[in-house]
């Protein structure tokens, strides 16, 4: 009997372990499976010129190719993501994983544009299931002391994909695109094999009529925490993809830099931008609010559009500003991810809430460079921080009633708390029985 009262709290500690560690090895796996979705997109990138070299393609159809996953985000983001919250973020996680795979598989076997951007649209719903459920999945997962350091560290799923995609470009050339589709095939296959076995078990959703479905959209449409995380997400897509557009021209046509090495320093900025994504975690584990995060990086986009396009620096400077402006401007999403849990109505309305954010992001990456062409096609690179400065200062308006909501919801419970507490205080039934007597 003795030794088993000693070894119990032993064997309770052990388990406790296991069960951590396998938490741990489930979070990494969700992270690199978002990863894995997210190269999807810069492997069409960096593969567009041999695709229009063996299918003849124009660049209307190329570009199609490329934006199929933002434009099935922009139209789509908060309809997918109350899809997710229906079926379920476990099996949608698992499920379009292996979507993804089979308009990989398709995708490689195109004998015509037509049959590819099939492919890339069968990807693009796979896309959209896998990275709006991750989240929702992360957010039940880990404890609530953890929640926002791991949503932040979620947040640099995208820089990482498509930077890793990047690594690849140089040897894309020797091993065809097709075999690079089939390799993606393979990764994306394997992730589906890993989930469907090692994902965590989530809670079947609760059956809902048709109707609630619209009555869903509506309730986190007119929530004013979810609208601000939209359009911080808008302005920070506006000042992300703007800037990837923009800079290898900029480099190359007002400063004379080589195509190459201006592909190279685009690479470098990613690579900081990515660091910007992770720092975001650890900020908001020491501390460091949420709000202070987003207007950090939006004051200094806002700072930083005189240096990138200004005429005032060398090429080196210019890449440098652009490299900081990246970074510090990636704790953003970190932060932003970080609070969507917080801002959805409910836990279960955190996978349309992502949506909803997606779908601003999706709609930043039309706008940004869109626009920022238009207005440099007409005025010059010079003008450029006369139409990107007002998307920052949205994006730090938006921190700043981010802070006041937030202030206000966390003193509202403190005060539901000390009401309840004074409304349970010990002795009061004592004290009530002494004034009837």
């Amino acid at each position: 009997m003795k030794t088993n009262a000693i070894t119990a709290p032993i064997r309770h500690l052990s388990s406790t372990r296991r069960r951590e560690r396998a938490g741990t090895l489930q979070v990494l796996l969700l992270m690199g499976s978002g990863v894995v979705a997210a190269a999807q997109i810069g492997k069409a990138v960096i593969a567009v010129p041999l695709i229009r070299s063996d299918l003849a393609l124009g660049l209307d159809l190329a570009g199609l190719i490329v934006a199929t996953f933002a434009t099935l985000g922009a139209t789509t983001g908060i309809a997918a993501g109350l899809v997710v919250g229906r079926l379920g973020a476990g099996r949608c996680l698992v499920c379009g994983m292996g979507v993804i795979t089979l308009g990989n598989l398709i995708g490689a076997g195109a004998l015509d544009a037509l049959v590819l951007l099939a492919a890339r649209i069968i990807e693009g719903i796979g896309f959209l299931a896998v990275v709006l459920a991750i989240p929702s999945v992360l957010a039940q997962l880990v404890t609530r002391e953890k929640r926002d350091v791991v949503m932040a560290a979620w947040s640099a799923y995208m820089p990482i994909g498509i930077m890793l995609t990047l690594l690849v470009a140089p040897l894309l050339p020797t091993i065809g695109w097709r075999s690079f589709w089939l390799m993606n095939a393979l990764a994306t296959g394997s992730c589906t094999v890993l989930l469907a076995i090692h994902a965590p078990s989530m809670p079947a959703p609760a059956r809902a009529e048709a109707t609630r479905f619209f009555a869903d959209a509506s309730a986190i449409v007119r929530r004013p925490s979810c609208l601000l995380l939209a359009f911080a997400f808008f302005a920070y897509s506006c000042q992300y993809f703007s800037l990837v557009f923009a800079l290898p021209l900029l480099l190359t046509s007002a400063h004379g830099v080589s195509l190459g090495a201006a592909g190279l320093l685009t690479a470098i900025v990613l690579v900081v931008s990515a660091i910007g994504h992770l720092s975001s975690s650890l900020l908001l584990r020491i501390g460091v609010p949420i709000w202070a995060n987003v207007a950090a990086a939006f004051a200094f986009f806002a700072l930083s559009c005189v240096g990138v396009y200004g005429d005032v620096l060398p090429p080196q400077g210019v890449a440098i500003v652009a490299a900081l402006a990246l970074g510090v401007g990636g704790l953003a999403p970190g932060a932003i991810y970080a609070a969507a849990p917080h801002a959805a109505p409910a836990p279960s309305a955190v996978p349309p809430t992502i949506g909803l954010m997606q779908q601003a992001s999706s709609l930043g990456q039309f706008a940004g460079p869109a626009l920022l062409g238009l207005w440099v096609e007409h005025l010059g690179w010079p003008a450029a921080p006369a139409i990107l400065a007002p998307a920052a200062l949205l994006g730090l308006a938006c921190a700043f009633a981010l802070r006041r909501i937030f202030a206000s919801a966390v003193r509202r419970g403190r005060s539901e708390q000390q009401g309840a507490a004074r409304q349970w205080r010990p002795g009061d039934r004592v004290r009530q029985m002494r004034e009837i007597r």
